[in-house]
Parts: C-alpha cells; structure tokens; sequence
C-alpha cells in the first residue's frame, strides 16, 4: 500500500518505501495503543521518549518526540489563541494531517515548541538523540541504506507521513522516527563559523534588538538553554540580535537532500519545504514550564499528564528532577502543579536570588 498523502512516480524508491515496513504514526483525533490522543497543549506527552546513556559519562535526562510535528499538530496550535496571535495559520495547513509540517521559520517554530512545553533542540541534542555513541553515521549503523529513510535517494518528491520507516531509528524499541530524512529539523545551535567569522558581517536588527533585553533573555526557553557560569547573558543573545538573517544549523536531511548530507545552515526568517520541527526538552526544562502554565487542566490533559508519568522511567527521572525545582506553595486548583505538587510531594526550598541565569 502506498503511504497516504503520496504521489510517486514508479522507481526504484518507491518499490523500497513498499517493502519497507510501516508503522505511521496517528494524527487524528483516535487514541494509539489505548493513551490519549496527541492533541492540544499536552499532546507531545503521549510521544516522548526518554533517553538516558549514563554509561557514556551523559547524566542528564533529554525527553525528544518520537515523532517530527505534523500538520495536525500544527492546525491545532494554528486554532489555538497563541497560534492565532502569530498567525499560525499561515501557512495552510492542506492534505494528508500525518505528514510532518514544514515551512515554517525559527520565530514560528519557537512558538509552537513553547505552546506544546518543549524546545527546539541545540545540535548536539540531536546528535545525542539520532546518534548515541558518536561512532555511527545514522541510527541504524554506519551503512547507506536508502531504504531507510526518506531522503533524495528514493526519489520520492515529497514527504511521506510520520513514522513511516521503521528500520530507519535505531534497534532496541522506544526510538524516535525520521530523525534521518523526510524533513529537516531546525535546531537552536549556531553555525560555529557565524561565532568565529561572519558575525560582524551582520547588521543588527532594529525591531529584535529592543525586545531582546537582558531580562526577557533569562527566561526565554530558546536562550536560557545557553546559559554561562557566573551570570553571563547567554551567548545567543548576540544571534537574536542579528535577527532572521542570522542562520540556525538544520539537521537530519530531507527528501529533497543526499542521506550523508545531515546538516546545513539556514538563515532563521526562512521558510523552506523540506525544515520541519521536532521538539525535545531536559526534564528540569519540562516541569518548569508545566508548573509555570496558570491554565487548569481538562479531564483529556490530567489524563496525559498522568500517563506521561507513569511511562517506564520516567516518573524516576521527574520526581528526582522535581524535588530540586523551588516548589510553589499553593498551585493554583487545578492547575499541572497542582496535580504535579500532589503526585511528588514539595520541591526545595525557593532559592535565595542572585542574579544568576537558570543553569
């Protein structure tokens, strides 16, 4: 059966996508495996993947999508208030809901990664995520296989829905998709020749530069994540300065691009067929955003949290991870640190301010 949502001429490609197998991932409103539907501001929950590799000397904990954002996940943020706020609703959202949404710039996809709790990830969180132990080229191993994953070498023109190429993450189960190929994926890193090089070749942009001050770039998700010892403001704070020129590295391939070529440079006001979005977040990162979102949770969300929780490790991960965030007294009723507070018990003690970054 060809995958939804594809028109492909006849080639070799395709024959490969056909024998691949398949497992997409749903978009619709219907329930996968008995969890709640990936739906609203608590959707990505159901999809989160912990990943931990503590023999590799990396003790922090990366929750990653298993899956890339798809057009359904965006035509919900799209109808959403934020969403209507940055017009998310261009561009349309047209045809198959599972195929991963892509033209969006570094501003949108902030947005949306913000609504949904998460982040974008810095490039060596996706190299941490796609690669593990840094001596493999792709999840699977170090051959190239085109069978695996969508990119230019099977021909097919476009993307194919989420979660299509199940040999193409990494053997042992709990694994993201398309981490390879279908389309790219912003990232929050810098090209390093942008920091050594080309940095005085921008000008600075005289609507950013007002808006990122010093104040707001301490609790921005985006820029808090490059934090230096001592208080330092993040070094992205420069980036942002240069505005939508200034480019991002993008990475994981495309259909439209050679599976060896995983990353690029793409200036951050780009619009591009083949970027798309995936979303990652540490675990101190995601329960600070829950415990900062003043909104009272639905029966639907509780759910989503509850289960999200209860999944393998992770309610070892966030209750460790819990106790060391400054706790909150007396959460709003209803709200996700209420429901947080009740289900691990008080946090640490406020700390005292200083003036330091979140590290």
């Amino acid at each position: 059966m060809t995958p939804a949502g594809i028109v492909a001429r006849p080639s070799l490609g395709l024959l490969l996508v056909l024998l691949a197998p398949i497992a997409c991932a749903p978009a619709g409103p219907g329930p996968a495996n008995g969890t709640p539907p990936r739906s609203g501001r608590f959707g990505s929950l159901r999809d989160l993947v912990l990943i931990e590799r503590p023999e590799l000397g990396v003790p922090a904990a990366l929750f990653v999508d298993r899956f890339e954002v798809t057009r359904g996940d965006w035509a919900e943020f799209a109808a959403s208030a934020a969403g209507q706020r940055l017009g998310a609703d261009r561009p349309a959202v047209v045809g198959n809901l599972a195929l991963p949404m892509a033209s969006l710039d570094l501003r949108q996809a902030r947005a949306f990664a913000q609504w949904r709790f998460l982040r974008l990830p810095r490039r060596s969180e996706w190299e941490f995520a796609a690669l593990r132990d840094g001596r493999s080229r792709f999840p699977w191993g170090g051959r190239i296989d085109p069978a695996r994953a969508n990119t230019a070498e099977l021909r097919l023109g476009g993307p194919t829905p989420v979660g299509t190429f199940e040999s193409g993450r990494r053997a042992g189960g709990n694994e993201p998709y398309d981490l390879v190929g279908n389309v790219s994926e912003w990232t929050e890193s810098v090209p390093p020749r942008w920091w050594a090089e080309d940095r005085e070749t921008w000008t600075l942009d005289p609507q950013a530069a007002p808006v990122w001050s010093g104040a707001i770039a301490r609790q921005h998700p985006a820029l808090s994540v490059w934090a230096w010892p001592g208080g330092i403001l993040p070094p992205a704070l420069g980036a942002e300065l240069g505005g939508a020129r200034v480019p991002r590295e993008v990475v994981g391939s495309d259909f439209q691009r050679p599976m060896v070529e995983l990353l690029i440079a793409v200036p951050a006001g780009d619009r591009r067929a083949g970027v798309g979005v995936r979303l990652c977040s540490t675990a101190a990162e995601l329960l600070q955003a829950l415990q900062q979102w003043r909104g009272t949770m639905s029966e639907a969300e509780r759910e989503q949290l509850q289960r999200f929780v209860a999944r393998g490790e992770h309610r070892r991960v966030l209750q460790q991870t819990w106790q060391q965030l400054d706790d909150e007294p007396s959460p709003p009723a209803g709200s996700a640190a209420a429901w947080l507070r009740a289900e691990f018990g008080p946090g640490a003690p406020p700390a005292p301010a200083t003036g330091e970054l979140p590290r």
